[in-house]
């Protein structure tokens, strides 16, 4: 593979194309050990050759920070795209694209999304549910170092087969989605912020933490109230917050819990679902009002599939990525406190400066890990002191039009491109309003206003700070935030899009959310009074008083 080597560390090289840093699945350099637990860069290309794209979505780790590119399929990855009405003939040119449209023809004439979206809450939920429960239930305690090893392989294994099954699942959302999407865009001239309201409260493990949470508050004093609560974290606790094996669970988080009961505002979960109810067969009428004869029938298969599709992405994500990296951080845990033991590493989470590989061996033979793990942990720190650049390489521009490609490559294509757009559109600075710079602007995620003061959250070591009413003001989300947003009265991230981690747990809590703003965290400070109007997408920051 060509490589071009990089300026700002002289030991750093880049593969050939164009890559942009992934902060919203890796906001850290990470460390050998999870890299060595959870692979996905082949588990994403195996997705993509699963439902026929024409292009590889690509993740690296480049100078210790996580990057992605996308390249099309029997082309270079640097060059610039075709122009579109020669893009068939080239396809037509390439073995490697000739397989990927024979395979993108299957999966529209079988149904292959609706396919996964039923094996997945028939089997593969359950399975992943079964693996994760096995492995908490051992006591490592008392098992040999030879069964730890074993333990230990287990745990890679259900995180590999997380990250597979992960982004399979994650195809068929966007697929199943983006219909609906594209089908009101075409025929109602509907906006994706006003689509959304269409499935708006469907994404049941969005809400089912703040449930439990909400249950428990109102058990204390009651008797049985300190079995409740690990009840709660063997349910809950258990989860990663972040794509790290060295960043504590959610039950590991210094004072959550208890912050999270302190302000807890019992919210009134059936009159809540009840109004999102409402509001989604409000919005759905006023369709079906607009349509007729074949647009109406077209509209509601697409809603119907949308239905099923749209929990997909939350649901999936607590039991294929943040459930086994939890699972896999409490193995490792284990192994590091007996290599300490044993004089194999000076620390416990020096073992997160190691592979998984070696830890196995080290138990089994008793190999020295100190010095492998000291110069891993030097060279984790050189990442860290030199993060790497918002992209590497040549942006070859916007994709051509698919509008020559034969009509099955052609629904493939615009639905993956409108999916990955609503999952990661990002500014790359706010457009704030020059004369009185009291403006910033995004994209409308969750409807409603709110006029509150700031909390910036810049990670997951900052959960304590949030207070209840305060407006969240972070870069991004994931699944497991999903704890914090009973308390806020609003939101606002960098980066995402209307199907964005942050935009759809917004719309599960009604809360105004406006996202992609590119600069809220560094133009916002605590304490500060802001209104966040969620319909249209804006900002409004008060002068200090």
């Amino acid at each position: 593979m060509k490589q071009q080597t990089l300026s700002a560390r002289t030991d750093v090289v880049a593969p050939a194309g164009f890559w942009r840093r992934d902060t919203a699945h890796a906001p850290v350099a990470r460390t050998p050990m999870t890299n060595s637990m959870m692979d996905e860069a082949p588990a994403m290309l195996a997705a993509c050759e699963d439902f026929g794209l024409l292009i590889n979505l690509r993740l690296a780790t480049i100078g210790g920070w996580f990057y992605g590119s996308v390249e099309p399929v029997g082309a270079p990855p640097d060059r610039a795209a075709p122009p579109a009405w020669l893009l068939p003939w080239l396809l037509r040119l390439s073995p490697a694209a000739s397989k990927r449209m024979r395979r993108c023809r299957e999966v529209v004439r079988t149904d292959y999304a609706g396919t996964v979206t039923r094996q997945w809450y028939e089997r593969s939920r359950p399975d992943f549910q079964h693996r994760i429960d096995q492995l908490l239930a051992t006591d490592l305690s008392t098992v040999d170092d030879r069964e730890l090893v074993q333990r230990l392989h287990d745990a890679r294994q259900l995180c590999t087969d997380g990250a597979r099954e992960h982004f399979r699942v994650v195809m068929a959302y966007m697929y199943g989605v983006a219909e609906l999407g594209l089908t009101c865009q075409k025929l109602l001239g509907w906006d994706q912020f006003r689509a959304m309201r269409l499935v708006a409260g469907l994404s049941a493990k969005s809400t089912e933490p703040s449930r439990a949470l909400s249950t428990l508050a109102g058990q204390r004093g009651e008797a049985g109230f300190t079995e409740s609560v690990k009840d709660f974290q063997r349910s809950y606790g258990f989860r990663a917050v972040v794509i790290e094996l060295a960043e504590p669970t959610l039950a590991e988080v210094p004072g959550l819990l208890t912050a999270l009961l302190r302000d807890e505002t019992n919210l009134r979960h059936s009159d809540h679902d009840k109004a999102l109810a409402q509001e989604r067969e409000k919005v759905a009428n006023q369709a079906r009002a607009a349509l007729s004869g074949a647009n109406l029938a077209t509209f509601e298969a697409a809603l119907g599939r949308a239905v099923k599709a749209y929990p997909l992405r939350e649901d999936n994500v607590f039991y294929t990525i943040d459930g086994p990296v939890g699972v896999a951080r409490t193995v490792v845990l284990e192994a590091g406190r007996r290599l300490v033991e044993a004089g194999h590493l000076e620390s416990v989470d020096d073992v997160f400066f190691v592979e998984v590989d070696e830890a196995a061996e080290a138990l089994s033979s008793g190999r020295d890990l100190r010095p492998s793990a000291t110069e891993n942990r030097n060279r984790h720190q050189v990442a860290l002191d030199n993060p790497g650049p918002p992209s590497y390489g040549r942006d070859p521009g916007p994709p051509p039009s698919s509008r020559w490609l034969p009509p099955a490559i052609r629904e493939m294509t615009d639905r993956m491109q409108w999916g990955v757009e609503q999952i990661l559109e990002q500014q790359s600075s706010g457009r704030m309003k020059a004369e009185a710079a009291d403006l910033l602007t995004g994209v409308a995620a969750s409807k409603g206003s709110y006029r509150g003061k700031v909390r910036l959250i810049q990670s997951e070591a900052d959960f304590d700070r949030l207070v209840s009413g305060e407006v969240l003001v972070c870069p991004s989300t994931r699944p497991s935030w999903s704890v914090l947003f009973p308390l806020v009265g609003a939101i606002v991230t960098d980066s995402g899009g209307a199907l964005s981690h942050p935009a759809i747990i917004a719309r599960e809590y009604q809360i105004p959310a406006v996202v992609a703003t590119g600069c809220a965290t560094k133009v916002l400070r605590d304490g500060q009074l802001v209104t966040v109007d969620g319909d249209r997408g804006i900002v409004e920051i008060e002068a200090a008083q």
